[in-house]
């Protein structure tokens, strides 16, 4: 009861520091869940290519439209469906080989670790954004899905470090020794009495990575390297949005609040949990 009590302390004091954050997260999230239903248009859609190229915000279009007249709230609840995709496909598959490759070094001995981190540092050593642009170049048709899977096999390497580090230290733990005394594998002490303890760690390094896929897809979809029109995403908007900052300035400044507003928010979420984490750790 001592420990469920004191988890719920944690998590009622990690809410009230991040309150505004976390709600500002829910409702992306929300939204671009339920874009298909939210959305007054297809994103898609070009309205009235005359009459509504540009059009200021209004009853009938509460955030405008732009210069194909689509309208630009429904293409910001599909674009936050499709950045989101990229955001949390692409971080979730970094951590789970950070998570395995760290832990691995970290559990085997010395050498054989030593060996395995040094492969992430020759890896850590190739410019991973430049690989990315190569392989966007060379696809012909590039998916959300394709970019996900592509910047999370390229974003592990820091992660794996950092896990690497907390394994080597839990290795030395007196539960850890205890398990191994009764003859526990090394499968089941990695499994059952390592990686619970770093869950914190994982889901604070993951939400950063979030953070940082969410900016890399807006801008390699500014540069059109990235989701391809007419899908919509933030960095797509902000690509049609930009040659007309001066007469329809709308429509590059929602994609552009909605992701750093986003990405803020994912940022004080993760050092909740990264403060949460290191308290846990000194009680």
């Amino acid at each position: 009861m001592t420990g469920l009590a004191s988890r719920r302390r944690a998590l009622t004091g990690s809410w009230r520091r991040s309150r505004l954050p976390s709600i500002v997260l829910i409702t992306v999230v929300l939204g671009g869940v339920a874009a298909p239903w939210l959305a007054p248009f297809d994103p898609s859609a070009q309205l009235d290519l005359v009459g509504l190229k540009n059009a200021p915000p209004s009853f009938a279009h509460w955030l405008g439209t732009d210069s194909f007249s689509r309208d630009v709230l429904s293409r910001s609840l599909f674009g936050a469906r499709t950045s989101l995709e990229v955001g949390l496909v692409g971080a979730l598959i970094a951590a789970a080989i950070a998570t395995a490759w760290g832990g691995i070094a970290g559990m085997c001995r010395d050498t054989v670790g030593t060996r395995l981190m040094g492969m992430v540092d020759v890896i850590r050593a190739i410019p991973h954004k430049v690989i990315v642009l190569a392989v966007m170049l060379l696809v012909r048709h590039p998916t959300a899905l394709m970019l996900a899977v592509l910047l999370g096999c390229t974003s592990w390497t820091n992660i794996s470090r950092v896990i690497f580090v907390q394994v080597r230290s839990l290795r030395s733990r007196e539960f850890v020794t205890a398990a191994r005394a009764i003859g526990a594998s090394p499968v089941r002490v990695m499994w059952r009495h390592v990686t619970p303890h770093l869950a914190g760690t994982v889901r604070a390094s993951s939400a950063m990575l979030v953070a940082d896929m969410l900016a890399a897809e807006a801008g390699l979809s500014f540069l059109g390297l990235g989701v391809r029109p007419p899908v919509a995403s933030w960095g797509t908007m902000l690509q049609d949005g930009v040659p007309y900052l001066a007469s329809a300035w709308w429509v590059a400044a929602t994609p552009c609040v909605l992701l750093v507003v986003t990405v803020l928010s994912i940022a004080r979420v993760a050092d909740t949990m990264h403060v949460d984490r290191i308290d846990a750790r000194r009680a």
